[in-house]
């Protein structure tokens, strides 16, 4: 940096720049704008030689931050045993995602059922240290679970295990975190508005909810909880709860609902209003994979306008289907050859509304089926449609007739996106580290699991999708630093998914070495970018 002096008529005007090279040409910017040199002259003897002074300190102390860090370690060092954290840089952008979709602010800031909001300390109660209220504990515990699931589907005593390298102090037992998880479960609804609210905000260009896509997936586990196992009458046995995820037009969440597994007609109809009501979608489209009531729910969807992208089991299939699926002529294989697809429209009959007269009436469908290299597992891939053997093939049936067959099967596979992060885990309902009602357990279990999709979802968006939520995920676990001395940490992967997030995320690239300060301001640094970010790269 220098001090740039510049005569106007006939007086110097002051600047501070700094040079600096950029596509083989040297261009300067500008640091700081001082003003005409006499408008100083009744305040230093000197104007000039004073802030040249002040430059050559500004240089000295930027030269100061650039002096190399010097660590010595003689060569029979050993491992201190009580030293053994990390830092996980990939956690805090996670981190930061999540604070700017303000999922926490719903925890103890109201009712369920709507009434008069609440401060966390008159949700809670406090105790002595206001660091520790139940408030404060809940929120805590919803980041440290919420953000684990961002990175992999782990338990919680897991997660717990590794609250120590988590960049927020986290100075309380399991059991602690355990106890609060009703206080998460009572904000679920208040958790999806808000984040859904925050994300508009920060996305004001985003998709319309006039058509809500609505996804079933349904989700087990073994009842073993502490709690309701100890009631009189309770049987244990397999639980099963169906999350319906509604996703607008750009696949970002836009809300869940919990309902009983398999729904039937009436369910979904209930569902469809609901949302409708919610959201102000005019239009639901179903996608679900196996259901009982599969061809009724499709019926009542068709006869009130809604639409649908359903499971077709090929194993109760006619034969007119089966030969077709079986039949090679028609599909259309990806460049890759992991896949194939074909589709074809034909008539369907449906009870009519009763405001249209009632009766039957024919509307149109399409039949896709799709083949993946990655899932067949029969030797014969043509397929052998006289002994039954369809093995790899999956047919859906949609009322979606404008959207072309690759379009429509990219929403049904958001079936198996929902797989990894909302997956239930027996080892965190049995045996719990504190009885908590499994039905409270449950509700907050899927609050987190759809804060942490909401994340990801945000952050693939920032990424402009080229990545899977695999790939994101990979690269957020694999950047984590060791402790090297000092505070400071030393990180050594790098990769082009790791650089993308980074830059997504307005944080400083492929830095080796970081210290806890550096990842918290870093937080910082990527929730201001995140916010303000989106608006300043569509104007590029």
């Amino acid at each position: 940096m220098h001090l740039k002096k510049t005569k106007r008529n006939g007086r110097v005007y002051l600047s501070i720049v700094h040079n600096y090279r950029e596509g083989g040409t040297t261009k300067t910017r500008t640091v700081e704008t001082i003003g005409y040199a006499d408008a100083y002259a009744g305040q230093y003897a000197d104007p000039i030689a004073h802030f040249e002074e002040r430059v050559a300190a500004m240089n000295e102390e930027r030269r100061a931050e650039r002096t190399a860090i010097e660590f010595a370690f003689p060569p029979s060092c050993t491992i201190d045993a009580n030293r053994t954290e990390s830092a996980r840089w990939g956690v805090a952008i996670a981190l930061a995602y999540l604070d700017v979709l303000e999922a926490k602010r719903a925890i103890g800031s109201a009712h369920r059922d709507g009434s008069r909001a609440k401060t966390a300390d008159e949700a809670f109660g406090m105790r002595a240290d206001p660091a520790r209220t139940d408030a404060f504990i809940a929120r805590r515990t919803f980041e440290v679970f919420t953000v684990e699931r961002v990175l992999h589907a782990s338990p919680k005593h897991e997660t717990w295990e590794r609250r120590e390298s988590f960049p927020r102090p986290c100075d309380f037992a399991i059991d602690e975190a355990y106890r609060v998880l009703p206080a998460i479960a009572r904000a679920d609804e208040g958790i999806a508005r808000s984040m859904r609210a925050a994300y508009e905000r920060i996305r004001p260009n985003h998709a319309p909810l006039e058509c809500a896509h609505v996804v079933l997936g349904a989700f087990a586990f073994d009842d073993t909880d502490d709690v309701d196992a100890a009631e009189e009458g309770h049987v244990e046995g397999r639980m099963a709860v169906c999350l319906a995820m509604v996703l607008d037009e750009d696949g970002m969440p836009a809300g869940y609902r919990l309902l009983e597994a398999d729904p039937d007609e009436h369910a979904v109809q209930r569902l469809a209003a609901d949302i409708k009501k919610n959201t102000g979608a005019r239009r639901v489209v179903m996608v679900a994979g196996r259901l009982s009531r599969a061809e009724a729910i499709m019926r009542m969807l068709a006869t009130q306008g809604d639409g649908f992208i359903m499971h077709r089991p090929l194993e109760t299939a006619v034969a007119d289907m089966r030969h077709w699926v079986a039949d090679d002529q028609g599909y259309t294989t990806s460049r890759s050859g992991n896949y194939r697809i074909k589709s074809r429209v034909r008539a369907a009959t449906v009870q009519a509304d009763e405001q249209e007269g009632g009766g039957e009436k024919r509307v149109r469908v399409r039949d896709i089926v799709f083949w993946g290299r990655d899932y067949v597992r029969r030797q014969n891939t043509r397929g052998d449609a006289e002994s039954g053997s369809l093995d790899g093939y999956a047919c859906i049936v949609t009322s979606e007739l404008d959207l072309k067959a690759p379009e429509v099967f990219h929403l049904y596979r958001e079936l198996w996106r929902l797989a990894e992060p909302f997956q239930v885990l027996e080892s965190d309902f049995s045996p719990s580290p504190y009885p908590t009602p499994r039905d409270e357990h449950m509700r907050a279990h899927f609050a987190i699991c759809y804060a942490a999709f909401f994340a990801m979802r945000l952050m693939r968006s920032d990424l402009h999708w080229r990545f899977n939520a695999a790939q994101v995920a990979d690269a957020l676990i694999r950047m984590e630093g060791g402790y090297l001395a000092q505070n400071w940490f030393l990180f050594g992967y790098r990769s082009p998914v790791s650089d993308a997030i980074e830059q997504a995320a307005g944080v400083d690239a492929a830095r080796r070495l970081r210290t806890r300060q550096d990842i918290r301001e870093g937080i910082a640094q990527a929730r201001r970018h995140i916010r303000a970010g989106s608006d300043k790269r569509k104007d590029a």
